[in-house]
């Protein structure tokens, strides 16, 4: 699950940060690239430690995603802190990168998990005798 959603960020990246790069210089381009690959060790942190618990120990998958969910906050708390110190970064760029793409790979990966089939569409059923 987590190298899909790895898959479909280095597909999205150029997408976000190309338009980023020309329209508003190679600072907002980079800070853009950065959030996208915040959100991706974000996701591969996360993903490492509760695939590990599911496969070893399912007793404890709460308690890990509860762990998981602390160390990436607080893996994520201090790259900011770091990239706050840095002149060509835009921080709020980075931060608004970080959060979009994470939202919408896990959005996306949620909306392709389970796929529905054989589910008619509303207006099949007036087509259809009862």
């Amino acid at each position: 699950m987590v190298y899909r959603m790895m898959k479909r960020g280095a597909l999205v990246a150029p997408i976000v940060v190309l338009p980023l790069f020309i329209w508003a210089g190679p600072e907002t381009g980079l800070s853009a690239a950065i959030g996208i690959v915040m959100a991706l060790l974000n996701l591969l942190i996360s993903g490492r430690i509760i695939g590990g618990i599911a496969e070893n120990k399912p007793s404890l998958l709460l308690p890990a995603a509860m762990a998981a969910f602390m160390l990436g906050l607080a893996v994520l708390t201090a790259i900011a802190f770091g990239l706050q110190a840095l002149d060509f970064v835009t921080f709020k760029v980075t931060g608004l990168v970080l959060i979009g793409s994470h939202l919408g790979l896990v959005l996306w990966e949620a909306a392709t998990a389970y796929p529905v089939k054989n589910v008619p569409l509303a207006n099949d059923a007036l087509h259809t005798r009862s």
